[in-house]
Protein backbone atom coordinates (compact mmCIF):
# COMPACT_ATOMS: atom_id res chain seq x y z
CA UNK A 1 0.00 0.00 0.00
CA UNK A 2 1.14 3.85 -0.78
CA UNK A 3 -0.02 6.39 2.11
CA UNK A 4 0.14 9.76 1.99
CA UNK A 5 1.47 12.41 4.49
CA UNK A 6 -1.64 11.65 6.96
CA UNK A 7 -1.46 7.74 6.77
CA UNK A 8 -4.59 7.78 4.19
CA UNK A 9 -4.34 4.96 1.47
CA UNK A 10 -3.01 6.69 -1.95
CA UNK A 11 -2.47 3.73 -3.77
CA UNK A 12 -1.09 0.09 -4.18
CA UNK A 13 2.07 -2.04 -5.20
CA UNK A 14 1.14 -5.54 -6.74
CA UNK A 15 3.58 -8.25 -7.92
CA UNK A 16 2.65 -11.35 -9.79
CA UNK A 17 5.41 -14.24 -9.01
CA UNK A 18 6.66 -16.75 -10.95
CA UNK A 19 8.18 -19.00 -8.53
CA UNK A 20 9.47 -21.39 -11.01
CA UNK A 21 11.60 -18.70 -12.20
CA UNK A 22 11.99 -16.43 -9.72
CA UNK A 23 10.80 -13.11 -11.86
CA UNK A 24 7.71 -11.39 -10.99
CA UNK A 25 5.28 -8.74 -13.08
CA UNK A 26 5.12 -5.09 -11.18
CA UNK A 27 1.93 -3.53 -11.11
CA UNK A 28 1.36 -0.07 -9.49
CA UNK A 29 -2.02 1.51 -8.96
CA UNK A 30 -2.15 5.42 -7.80
CA UNK A 31 -5.24 7.68 -6.99
CA UNK A 32 -5.31 10.27 -9.89
CA UNK A 33 -5.34 13.07 -6.41
CA UNK A 34 -2.00 11.50 -5.58
CA UNK A 35 -0.12 11.62 -8.73
CA UNK A 36 2.83 13.86 -9.10
CA UNK A 37 4.11 13.73 -5.80
CA UNK A 38 6.69 11.21 -5.84
CA UNK A 39 4.84 8.27 -4.53
CA UNK A 40 5.09 6.07 -7.58
CA UNK A 41 8.78 6.08 -7.70
CA UNK A 42 9.03 5.04 -3.90
CA UNK A 43 6.65 2.91 -3.76
CA UNK A 44 8.57 1.44 -6.63
CA UNK A 45 12.13 1.30 -4.81
CA UNK A 46 10.35 -0.22 -1.87
CA UNK A 47 8.78 -3.10 -3.98
CA UNK A 48 11.98 -3.61 -5.77
CA UNK A 49 13.98 -3.59 -2.97
CA UNK A 50 11.46 -5.91 -1.00
CA UNK A 51 11.79 -8.37 -4.67
CA UNK A 52 15.16 -8.54 -4.31
CA UNK A 53 16.33 -8.57 -0.75
CA UNK A 54 14.00 -10.74 1.19
CA UNK A 55 12.03 -13.02 -1.80
CA UNK A 56 15.12 -13.03 -3.95
CA UNK A 57 13.86 -12.66 -7.01
CA UNK A 58 16.19 -12.36 -9.86
CA UNK A 59 14.15 -9.68 -12.19
CA UNK A 60 11.07 -7.86 -11.79
CA UNK A 61 9.60 -6.18 -15.08
CA UNK A 62 6.77 -4.09 -15.85
CA UNK A 63 4.45 -2.93 -18.82
CA UNK A 64 3.95 1.13 -19.23
CA UNK A 65 1.81 2.79 -22.01
CA UNK A 66 4.69 5.13 -24.04
CA UNK A 67 2.81 7.97 -23.66
CA UNK A 68 2.94 8.04 -19.93
CA UNK A 69 6.24 10.16 -19.04
CA UNK A 70 5.82 10.91 -16.07
CA UNK A 71 5.00 7.00 -15.07
CA UNK A 72 8.28 6.05 -17.19
CA UNK A 73 10.58 8.63 -15.74
CA UNK A 74 9.10 7.47 -11.86
CA UNK A 75 9.89 3.74 -13.04
CA UNK A 76 13.63 4.72 -14.17
CA UNK A 77 14.29 6.86 -11.33
CA UNK A 78 13.23 3.74 -9.39
CA UNK A 79 15.71 1.56 -11.07
CA UNK A 80 13.55 0.07 -14.34
CA UNK A 81 15.48 0.17 -17.36
CA UNK A 82 14.21 -0.28 -20.59
CA UNK A 83 13.56 -3.31 -22.04
CA UNK A 84 11.30 -3.48 -25.64
CA UNK A 85 8.18 -2.41 -26.86
CA UNK A 86 4.79 -4.12 -28.11
CA UNK A 87 3.68 -2.32 -30.63
CA UNK A 88 0.20 -0.72 -31.07
CA UNK A 89 -0.68 -3.11 -27.93
CA UNK A 90 -2.74 -0.01 -26.32
CA UNK A 91 -4.50 2.82 -26.02
CA UNK A 92 -4.18 6.52 -24.61
CA UNK A 93 -6.80 9.20 -24.57
CA UNK A 94 -8.20 7.01 -26.90
CA UNK A 95 -5.37 6.84 -29.64
CA UNK A 96 -3.56 3.45 -30.27
CA UNK A 97 -0.03 3.65 -28.84
CA UNK A 98 3.01 1.12 -28.02
CA UNK A 99 3.49 0.12 -25.01
CA UNK A 100 7.21 -0.01 -23.20
CA UNK A 101 8.35 -3.36 -21.55
CA UNK A 102 10.58 -2.52 -18.86
CA UNK A 103 12.70 -4.59 -16.56
CA UNK A 104 15.07 -4.75 -13.37
CA UNK A 105 17.04 -6.95 -12.09
CA UNK A 106 18.41 -7.80 -8.69
CA UNK A 107 22.46 -7.66 -9.79
CA UNK A 108 21.83 -4.12 -11.27
CA UNK A 109 19.47 -2.85 -8.72
CA UNK A 110 21.35 -3.69 -5.46
CA UNK A 111 24.39 -2.62 -6.72
CA UNK A 112 23.23 0.63 -7.29
CA UNK A 113 21.33 1.17 -4.17
CA UNK A 114 24.73 0.32 -2.39
CA UNK A 115 27.07 1.88 -3.76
Amino acid sequence: MVAGDDHTPVGITTLSIDPAVRTAEYVILLAPEARGKGFAAEATELTLRWAFEYTALRMVWLKVLEPNMAGVAAYQKAGFQAAGRLRQSGYWRGRPCDELLMDATADDFLSQRSS
